[in-house]
């Protein structure tokens, strides 16, 4: 397949195909923005890829295994590859829409993130704007450069992420969260690593993370048989001794750099830890 852009300009219609594919995950496959005429049809026609229409305004009809939705201004509707379709513009208020077609081995993925899927292929959106953008900034970078590609690519992968932000539906009785147990604790302790130091609290790891504080608990005693909380005090505790035993800092000061404020709270937490005082802990380990 030739891989130079063929970019078709009319009053009409604009549309930047034949794109280089050259990420496995997920690839740009072509893209464009059309003006329809009154009574404007598309199809029967069958795709290899997945393609998302964006109705920015106007209305129409979209025609997928057998039923006829019907659609207008800030309405989506997904083509998946196999499928034979039809859609056709309103003859009183024809629509104007963007579409970007994409594949990979995330396609999917992106697309059940977003509820989308052959059986529920048309949903609804707040605003079109960002699609517009996002398409216009595609169709402006076309051009066959590194730089050019690079753009191409992280305009895709924002309006896959606008098409997740946008339609993913979360119950708040039953959230869904879309990794691994160990995926979230991973993050955790990273985040207490880098942020011990601090008056953190496990609400706020959680929030940083995308899950709520339960969630993370039940991570936690999933995989480290511990809350957030009691590794947070146990990394603290861990830091703490190194300091006492490797420096001559004062105690409010060890206090300080592993996240108290108060060093009467850390003296308290830190003896039922150990069993000794810091004070008693470095007297005992340095001599």
């Amino acid at each position: 397949m030739d891989s130079k852009p063929n970019i078709t300009n009319t009053v009409h219609y604009k549309c930047l195909e034949s794109i280089e594919k050259s990420q496995h995950d997920l690839y740009l496959c072509y893209c464009g923005t059309q003006n329809c005429d009154p009574g404007y049809t598309f199809g029967p026609y069958t795709r290899t890829e997945y393609l998302v229409h964006v109705v920015v305004s106007g209305k129409g009809t979209y025609e997928a295994d057998g039923k006829i939705y019907e659609l207008g201004e800030n309405s989506v509707f997904l083509i998946c590859p196999g499928v034979s379709t039809v859609y056709s513009s309103d003859m009183e208020d024809p629509w104007t829409y963007v579409w970007f077609g994409f594949y990979g081995g995330k396609a999917e993925a992106v697309l059940r993130y977003a509820g989308l899927s052959r059986e529920n292929p048309v949903s609804r959106i707040p605003d079109a704007a960002p699609y517009v953008e996002g398409v216009t900034g595609i169709l402006n970078a076309c051009q066959l450069t590194f730089s050019n590609e690079f753009k191409r690519e992280a305009y895709l992968y924002t309006l896959a992420a606008q098409l997740g932000d946008d339609l993913h539906k979360k119950d708040n009785n039953s959230t869904k969260y879309e990794y691994s147990y160990k995926a979230y604790v991973e993050y955790a302790l990273n985040y207490i690593e880098n942020n011990f130091h601090r008056n953190i609290r496990i609400s706020e790891i959680a929030s940083d993370i995308g899950i709520n504080r339960s969630y993370l608990s039940i991570c936690f005693k999933k995989l480290m048989d511990m809350s957030p909380q009691e590794y947070l005090i146990e990394y603290r505790m861990r830091q703490a001794k190194g300091l006492l035993l490797d420096t001559n800092l004062p105690i409010h000061d060890v206090a300080a750099k592993v996240g108290y404020d108060d060093s009467l709270a850390f003296s308290k937490v830190f003896k039922n830890q150990t069993g000794m005082s810091p004070r008693a802990f470095r007297s005992e380990n340095k001599s």
